[in-house]
């Protein structure tokens, strides 16, 4: 088995290169399926700020090369430290959310079946042996266990595995929700991808495998890009958007629980997520109802540039996981709260502003 670091490096670099090729060849292929079954989504207003028909699918295609990708890998031994089933396990779970990411883009679900998919996937990663089974001490040194209960020496594990399931929902619930804007969430996944294998191939956190299979991620999100990048081409669909935050939340998971570096790159869709949710139920509407009162719709709202705002939030995700690679655990559990409070202050600094806005306009 292959084990210099040097060698995981060049194979992660050449990874990521095919993958962004191969991501890129494939949007061609997946956006001319799309229209030809109809799987293209038309400008309703709202938050469907686009100006013309914009087939989907995009997903599709960087399910495949991750799949592909992932297994020329695995065939070649460059991904040590995962096991085969949890491998096993990681393919399935991407192949169920592809499926139900092309039946919600031709015929749309409704949001309780569409949660059946990712909750599917997530249990499927945790019976194949991957999930978060400790955490770090904040208070002392060590960890502990979450393993406080479980059904024999390989079988589940209380609260373990509902915490991993959890997780793993938070995650894809964060991209799938921010997916408004052309690129942003492309853009975000592979930044995420980019900083956990960054972590990994460091010397005091070495996982080769785990470099390997981020550089794919990465890659193949890039690829997509050229084709999202505003104006849009293509569209990740639901597919995309939910992988996106899912293989971030697996990644964070298998490279020993280096959630907080993930959780630092998705902070500001988490909290966003939560606030537009809140203001759903407040106003007596339906929390699973889109609409376009999150955050990167506001700040085209206060004037910002569109291409400018994407790159705001980009900007913000990258800095994010810059500094959690630098930070112990205390100090990105305090990075994630400051990301939290920012924009809880952004997002009342933008409403505050469309009020006046409003105001004057009368």
């Amino acid at each position: 088995m292959i084990t210099d670091r040097t060698i995981f490096l060049t194979a992660a670099l050449t990874g990521a290169v095919f993958a962004m090729v191969c991501s890129y060849l494939l949007t061609h292929l997946t956006a001319f399926v799309a229209e030809r079954v109809g799987a293209v989504d038309k400008p309703t207003g709202g938050r469907k700020i686009h100006t013309r028909s914009i087939p989907l699918f995009g997903g599709v295609g960087i399910a495949v090369t991750i799949l592909v990708g992932m297994g020329l890998l695995a065939m070649n031994e460059l991904l040590p430290g995962i096991s085969g089933v949890q491998l096993a396990g990681f393919a399935v779970a991407i192949v169920i959310l592809t499926v139900g990411g092309m039946i919600d883009d031709r015929y749309p679900l409704t949001a309780g079946i569409q949660l059946a998919f990712p909750l599917l996937a997530a249990v499927t990663i945790v019976a194949s042996g991957t999930g978060i089974i400790q955490v770090t001490n904040l208070v002392g040194h060590g960890a502990f266990s979450l393993r406080w209960w479980s059904f024999g020496p390989d079988g589940l594990s209380f609260p373990a595995d509902i915490l991993t399931i959890f997780w793993l929902l938070f995650a894809t619930y964060a991209t799938k929700l921010m997916d408004g804007l052309d690129g942003l969430v492309a853009g975000l996944a592979a930044i995420g991808a980019s900083m956990v294998g960054a972590l990994t191939i460091s010397p005091a956190y070495f996982q080769p495998g785990v470099v390997c299979l981020a550089a794919t991620v990465s890659g193949a999100y890039l690829g997509f890009l050229p084709r999202n990048i505003h104006p849009a081409k293509q569209f990740l669909g639901e597919a995309g958007s939910t992988l996106a935050g899912f293989t971030l939340g697996f990644l964070a998971i298998v490279s020993s629980a280096k959630v907080a570096i993930a959780l630092a790159v998705l902070a500001i869709p988490l909290v966003d997520a939560g606030l537009v949710v809140l203001g759903r139920l407040r106003r007596g509407k339906k929390p699973w109802i889109g609409d376009d009162t999150h955050l990167h719709f506001r700040l085209l709202r206060a004037g910002v540039p569109y291409r400018t705002a994407v790159a705001l939030l980009w900007a913000a995700a990258f800095a994010a996981g810059l500094l959690a690679l630098g930070l112990q655990t205390r100090g990105k559990v305090f990075l994630v709260l400051g990301l939290a409070m920012l924009t809880v202050f952004a997002s009342w600094l933008l409403n505050r502003h469309a009020r006046k806005k409003k105001k004057a306009s009368k």
